[in-house]
């Protein structure tokens, strides 16, 4: 191995050596001339000189734990069920480096004054967690107090996931409700309808028959006088004089079709009259 760096001055001057010499192959020493001689290391060269006042220039930089590993020397069969974890390992950086502007420098010249720290170590991988949530607490009431509304459930998280564990379920539900089926459009209106009216006859229908009552007699008149014997007229006379008054004791002889009317009107459920569609 090499020496230790020596020198005048303080700083990367220093020289250091180191023994070389020619071995047979079983391990003992024989001459330099049975080793080929270019093939000779060398046996010396320039180093760094530690002085004590360069302890205020140089330290050593630590960097952070990476992340826990398996070893990778170990079976790659992991147990069914984990119960404390799993061995691993986790390395970190470890540099020297100058104080003053962070370049790095060799590691011979912080170990002069401080070992350097162990750049690796056991660790433990945790079992994975998946995540744990309570039981859904109970339905809300349906938002529509008529058909189809909503109405939804929650639950919260009791242990969050962990380590490589599932994550968490939905924590809200939802589903379709329905209190009482909506009262229907048409149902909202209604018909108020009116008595029937005394039945009429139409006024024009009234003067139509006056009018055909005096043609008739009219014409019954000219009958009379186209009549010459006086026995014949008066047995006419007599038949239609007998006639008039069935008709006046038959209360069927005479009947006529009349009209009868009543108010129909569309009424709201709050009392307003709409219009009939």
């Amino acid at each position: 191995p090499w020496g230790r760096c020596m020198g005048d001055e303080c700083g990367p001057g220093g020289i250091q050596t180191r023994a070389v010499w020619c071995a047979h192959v079983e391990g003992w020493t024989t001459l330099p001339t049975n080793c080929k001689q270019p093939e000779r290391p060398d046996n010396q060269q320039s180093c760094f000189r530690v002085c004590d006042w360069h302890k205020e220039l140089y330290d050593w930089q630590i960097g952070t734990w990476n992340q826990c590993r398996p070893v990778l020397s170990r079976s790659h069969e992991k147990p069914q069920e984990c119960l404390r974890g799993e061995d691993g390992i986790q390395t970190r950086d470890i540099t020297c480096i100058q104080k003053s502007n962070g370049v790095p420098a060799e590691d011979v010249i912080c170990e002069y004054f401080e070992p350097k720290p162990r750049q690796e170590q056991a660790c433990l991988i945790p079992c994975r967690q998946d995540c744990i949530v309570a039981e859904f607490a109970p339905w809300t009431e349906c938002s529509k107090t008529c058909g189809n509304g909503l109405q939804h459930r929650t639950r919260h998280v009791v242990a969050p996931p962990q380590f490589g564990g599932s994550a968490c379920p939905n924590l809200t539900e939802f589903q379709v409700c329905q209190s009482s089926p909506c009262a229907a459009e048409e149902s909202l209106y209604s018909l108020n309808v009116g008595p029937w009216s005394m039945c009429s006859v139409p006024h024009s229908r009234q003067i139509r028959q006056a009018r055909k009552r005096g043609k008739n007699k009219d014409k019954e008149k000219d009958r009379e006088k186209a009549v010459r014997d006086p026995e014949a007229r008066e047995l006419i006379k007599k038949k239609r004089n007998r006639n008039r008054q069935n008709r006046q004791d038959n209360k069927y002889w005479d009947i006529q079709i009349g009209y009868q009317t009543r108010q129909v009107t569309c009424t709201h459920r709050n009392g307003k009259t709409a219009a009939l569609r």
